[in-house]
């Protein structure tokens, strides 16, 4: 993901894949063009889920996060081919469905993705490591001790981070130093959401 963040200009004859991923409290995806040299990111979308949207079903929230992608990017989408990949198989159905068994919601979405894409294959989550990364960044593990380390120098010499603690810069949420379970550190984190969510440097 760390060689994922340098952006690329499309090419017009690229062949482009949208990968989407949603958890239980937001959505993200990553929109790519498959080149000669590799995957190439285009760009990348990142939502919260409102209250509302995190009692949806497994399936809605799959479908929402598909549907605000598209709308999110559908400039550099339009009269383009591309495949949707999702983590979660039952979506690749979600064009055979019978119409009546589809709530008004589902059928709105669907209709407006349909206009751009009715390709939509199956990737599990260990083949959509970005998309899925993102949508739980607050599930993200430490490898080792030394990543701990080198995560809390960065926080220490970061001056956006300074700012925000001197309340020289605005931050909407609320930062605590969290401290990181076995291990004698602690990082700063935003748990205005409950749960603590590391802050990153830049």
């Amino acid at each position: 993901m760390a060689k994922a963040t340098l952006l690329h200009h499309s090419s017009v004859d690229a062949i482009l894949a949208f990968l989407t991923d949603c958890s239980d409290f937001a959505m993200r995806g990553m929109l790519k063009e498959i080149s000669s040299n590799g995957p190439k990111p285009l760009g990348f979308i990142c939502k919260k889920l409102s209250p509302t949207q995190c009692k949806y079903s497994t399936y809605d929230r799959e479908l929402l996060a598909a549907y605000s992608a598209i709308q999110h990017f559908r400039h550099l989408l339009e009269a383009r081919g591309f495949t949707l990949y999702v983590d979660y198989k039952p979506l690749i159905f979600a064009f055979t469905q019978k119409q009546e068994k589809a709530t008004p919601r589902r059928l709105g979405q669907l209709d407006f993705i349909s206009q751009f894409t009715t390709g939509i294959k199956y990737l599990p989550g260990k083949g959509n490591v970005v998309a899925v990364t993102l949508s739980r960044i607050c599930e993200i593990q430490f490898s080792s001790l030394s990543d701990i380390e080198l995560w809390a120098n960065l926080q220490e010499t970061d001056e956006k981070l300074r700012s925000i603690l001197e309340g020289n810069a605005k931050f909407s949420g609320n930062l605590v130093k969290a401290q990181i379970s076995d291990v004698a550190r602690s990082l700063y984190a935003d748990n205005s959401t409950g749960i603590n969510r590391f802050y990153v440097p830049l």
